[in-house]
């Protein structure tokens, strides 16, 4: 494991098997679902999933971790729950979102597909950290696509909240697209596992 790992190799390893356990990511999830109370506690915790934001969270050493619960409609049209990707949170002074540092920075796009000066070298569910190039001046804020290879574009919209000593430019996300938080979410996580070694 690298020296500057976030999570140990069994923590990467419980999330995976979260993500991608078909009992969770099914139609059948609510049924499986052991919840003290009832019927009335199921109808409840479903009523508030439809009308609010629910999570599960749960604390592995210096992390804190938050899936959204979201309904889903299967093709029978029953409604059920489904975990969503989590929103992980370092411990520390400061609870701040887990960070992915890109081995190669990813340029940010407008909404016809043409490249902007700024590159994306590291990004969380909500901010990032962006290089201007070709001389431009960083924007006070900014509506762009992050489009990295192998995954559709996610609509981002930022705020500068900072410059940093070394010429980057730190930002607040602010999407309004919960499918684009969704799907940095699941970009963010499944990087992390792709940089970790694969378990002996």
């Amino acid at each position: 494991m690298q020296p500057d790992a976030l999570l140990t190799e069994e923590e990467l390893e419980f999330l995976r098997a979260m993500q991608h356990n078909p009992k969770l990511n099914t139609g059948d999830g609510i049924v499986n679902l052991s919840l003290k109370g009832g019927p009335q506690v199921r109808e409840l915790l479903m009523r508030l999933a439809a009308h609010e934001q629910v999570t599960i969270e749960g604390h592995l050493e210096n992390q804190q971790i938050s899936f959204p619960l979201h309904l889903v409609e299967d093709e029978f049209h029953a409604v059920h729950l489904q975990l969503g990707a989590p929103s992980i949170y370092e411990d520390g002074p400061q609870l701040r979102p887990w960070r992915l540092t890109l081995a190669e920075p990813v340029v940010l796009e407008d909404a016809e597909g043409r490249i902007s000066n700024y590159w994306v070298r590291d990004i969380s569910f909500k901010g990032a950290l962006l290089e201007a190039r070709n001389g431009a001046e960083a924007p006070r804020q900014f509506e762009l696509w992050f489009s990295p290879q192998g995954y559709a574009p996610m609509a981002l919209r930022g705020s500068m909240i900072r410059k940093t000593e070394e010429g980057l430019f730190a930002y607040r996300l602010s999407q309004s697209n919960s499918k684009d938080i969704e799907c940095l979410r699941q970009y963010i996580l499944q990087q992390h596992e792709l940089l970790q070694p694969p378990a002996a």
